[in-house]
């Protein structure tokens, strides 16, 4: 019977050496590429996923994961570091990411290639001050507080791990 694989499917998967910064090895990753794609193809595209989340810089581009759906413990999925990979390294099946971290990730995603290159008139996201930061300092974001007044803190939009305020984000020209 023909493996079926699916976008948001976790495995563990060989990536063999990598240069410099490029993540290697025996790792987790996730299934980023289409259904489609995932049927016809002798390929997948892939995301690297590291458990090192109190050592890596904090990018736009990471999303954060708590320990389930198969990890082990809390991870960092790497949406700067996508590969097309043969199925023949797909080793073991670990899980399946859940319809919000898939929301999450297509955020992330959207932001490594560049492709939220036009926010009608702005986003809302609650966002922790750690990602808070992490947006302004890319600079091509202007944020505001949307309730200056806000008490109550919601989980963040985009890390789904810290809480945060409702912002206002506009993407700078």
């Amino acid at each position: 019977m023909e493996q079926t694989y699916l976008r948001g499917d976790l495995y563990y998967a060989d990536l063999e050496q990598g240069v410099g910064s490029e993540q290697n090895g025996h790792r987790p990753v996730v299934i980023i590429q289409n259904n489609v794609g995932n049927k016809y193809s002798p390929t997948v595209i892939v995301a690297a996923i590291t458990a090192k989340v109190g050592v890596k810089a904090k990018l736009p581009t990471h999303y954060y994961i708590n320990a389930e759906d198969g990890l082990e413990q809390p991870s960092i999925i790497l949406l700067e570091q996508l590969r097309t990979i043969d199925k023949h390294r797909l080793e073991n099946y670990i899980g399946q990411l859940s319809p919000k971290h898939i929301e999450g990730l297509n955020h992330a995603l959207a932001i490594s290639l560049d492709l939220i290159n036009k926010i009608n008139d702005a986003l809302i996201m609650s966002l922790c001050p750690v990602c808070e930061r992490h947006f302004r300092d890319t600079g091509s974001y202007r944020i505001y507080h949307l309730d200056p007044n806000q008490t109550e803190k919601d989980t963040c939009t985009y890390c789904n791990h810290r809480t945060g305020f409702d912002c206002v984000l506009i993407r700078r020209k």
